[in-house]
């Protein structure tokens, strides 16, 4: 009986540990991948353990991840898709020494369409492009190759500011033009 109950406790704090390296705290890409996550839960346990997504995407890819697969997990996770792009752009080109076979999946249009496969809007995944500082001709070239018809047309508009902010009374706030009370209408003399 105290062989068995010696091996049971062995097993649980084995099983304890296994456990423990799956938790977002003791999270660490590359064994992430190792162990088969999916490429979503990776990311969710890099940025919980409190890594930046571009480490975390440069880790993924050091370890053999696909580009495509790791924006299609980082759209599922409803990241920002601009800093997407540009987090994938600055990660491949670092890690393009190192593995060059990953220039192809990294241009501006290979991540397009791998956003326009994830169900992300040519025009949405164009504007986020240019907000990842894209080049206009590249990213119309992009649109045409998506099948977009107006793609020699598309002209990108920066977001203006989040609405609610500033005076929301009318007047502009008081104090300057067309502040304060309006004066009653002058009565005629006769």
């Amino acid at each position: 009986m105290g062989k068995l109950t010696k091996t049971a406790v062995v097993v649980a704090i084995i099983l304890a540990l296994g456990g423990l390296a799956t938790l977002p705290g003791h999270a660490t890409v590359p064994g992430d991948i190792k162990s088969g996550l999916p490429m979503s839960q990776v990311i969710s346990n890099g940025l919980a353990a409190g890594m930046p997504l571009d480490a975390i995407m440069s880790q993924a890819l050091q370890s053999g991840a696909d580009v495509c697969s790791m924006e299609k997990a980082a759209i599922a996770l409803k990241l920002d898709l601009p800093q997407i792009f540009k987090t994938l752009s600055d990660v491949c080109a670092a890690n393009q020494a190192a593995n060059p076979n990953v220039a192809a999946t990294c241009t501006p249009c290979s991540l397009m369409q791998c956003a326009a496969d994830a169900g992300i809007d040519p025009v949405t995944a164009a504007n986020a492009m240019m907000a990842a500082g894209g080049n206009l001709d590249q990213v119309r070239d992009c649109l045409a190759g998506l099948g977009y018809p107006d793609a020699a047309t598309y002209a990108y508009s920066p977001p203006g500011p989040p609405s609610g902010l500033g005076p929301t009374f009318p007047g502009g706030g008081g104090g300057g033009p067309g502040g304060g009370p309006t004066p009653p209408p002058a009565s005629p003399s006769t």
